[in-house]
């Protein structure tokens, strides 16, 4: 079959059909012009277009029976005539997938758009007036959200925001830095100034899911203060505990010893045949009572200092050297048992060793508090049983993780250490 003897029913078929290729290829050369207009894949764009024309106006004059450019083509066949159609529709596929190629390899004059309108966070740069230049379809979400309309003027809508003038469908969580709650998101704002002052930036950054962990960290703070508050009060509570214990102690050793110098002191007087080895363990009974007494006297000052003043005190009025090295701890519970440590010490070091000299090391290493304590008295002649002063030290480091040592090798020696801090009477 030729192609003039088709009826008008199939040429208007094959013109729709020719009409669709040309638009296409049409699209196509516009693009590449556009994108590269100084490729061979242009080039071939453009013959396409030409091609099809050709066949489009051939059609044309088909159907109105007015032969002007197809005149010489009129015996072509219609298998062929279609057969160029298939051909113009290859070519135009071929050219469309070298197309997306080089919009990929490729920065048009649109790339920069369609790269901040496909941001997951807002954009929208303009004037020192408001005016924008540049504004992506977030930016665009969001303001439609906050003011129900477009962004026009973003020097305004940042003085509307600051005012509290925005729609009741979104809020404002903070003002500076300012935080907005919009389109079901939590957005972070920032304004910038280039350093020539001709254009201004502002960026809204989601932040729903930062927003979300600091809500959550600021729950838990608040717990934590609460946990704290707590545990303070228990602290305390301790603290008052082990306070009235140790009052409840003193009491006790001061009754016993006052009891026990009261016994001593009516049997010494009873007896007719007095020594001078019992006038001085009488003597020396005393000289105990009076430590105990002068350490509860101090027993509620709040500066322990003085404490250690006093005992010190004590011991030289009834002969005994102390020689310090160190300063006192700083906290309130670690003075508390070095005082407490010294004066058992004093104690034994006095009834037990009759020692005249006694010396005293502490120091601090970071974490722990090291105390050394040496005496001039008579060495144990049997292996050492701690009970009394020594058990009552033990009971004491026991509370703040401590440890005791004992070395009689040359003079009597105490090594002591504990956890430094106000926290471990828990």
């Amino acid at each position: 079959m030729r192609i003039f003897e088709l009826n008008s029913s199939e040429i208007s078929w094959i013109f729709i059909v020719g009409m669709i290729l040309l638009a296409f290829s049409l699209r196509i050369m516009i693009e590449l012009m556009d994108i590269k207009p100084k490729s061979a894949a242009f080039l071939a764009s453009v013959v396409t277009v030409l091609v099809n024309l050709f066949l489009v106006q051939m059609l044309a004059e088909l159907g109105s029976r007015r032969m002007l450019l197809s005149k010489p083509f009129l015996n072509l066949g219609a298998f062929s005539f279609v057969s160029f159609l298939f051909g113009i529709a290859a070519v135009q596929v071929a050219l469309f997938i070298k197309l997306r190629r080089i919009r990929k390899s490729q920065i048009g004059k649109n790339s920069i758009k369609e790269s901040m309108d496909n941001l997951p966070d807002g954009l929208c740069i303009s004037k020192m007036d408001g005016t924008p230049a540049l504004v992506n379809r977030q930016m665009q979400l969001i303001s439609y959200e906050v003011f129900g309309k477009h962004l026009v003027n973003d020097v305004r809508c940042e003085k509307l925001v600051r005012e509290y003038k925005i729609s009741e469908k979104t809020k404002i969580l903070q003002k500076n830095p300012l935080v907005i709650e919009a389109c079901g998101k939590i957005w972070l704002f920032q304004f910038i100034k280039d350093k020539e002052k001709k254009y201004r930036e502002t960026i809204a950054y989601n932040i729903t899911r930062e927003w979300g962990v600091l809500g959550e960290i600021k729950k838990k703070n608040q717990e934590i203060k609460a946990a704290n508050k707590r545990l303070s009060e228990y602290q305390m509570a301790a603290l008052e505990y082990t306070r009235q214990k140790e009052i409840l102690r003193s009491k006790i050793e001061i009754h016993d010893k006052m009891g026990q110098a009261l016994i001593y002191f009516r049997h010494y007087l009873d007896k007719k045949d007095k020594t001078e080895d019992e006038r001085k363990g009488l003597v020396q009974l005393w000289n105990e009572s009076l430590v105990v007494l002068d350490e509860n006297e101090n027993e509620g000052e709040e500066v322990k200092d003085a404490l250690w003043k006093k005992l010190l005190e004590t011991a030289e009025s009834i002969g005994v050297d102390i020689h310090f090295t160190g300063t006192l701890p700083q906290g309130e519970n670690d003075k508390n048992t070095f005082i407490s440590i010294v004066h058992e010490a004093l104690n034994n070091a006095i009834r037990h060793a009759e020692a005249k000299n006694v010396w005293i090391d502490i120091n601090e290493d970071g974490l722990r508090i090291n105390l050394t304590i040496k005496n001039d008295g008579h060495k144990p002649s049997s292996e050492i049983k701690e009970k009394g002063g020594l058990k009552n030290i033990r009971a004491r480091l026991k509370i703040c993780d401590g440890k005791m040592s004992i070395d009689t090798s040359e003079v009597f020696t105490l090594r002591i250490s504990w956890l430094k801090g106000e926290s471990y009477d828990l």
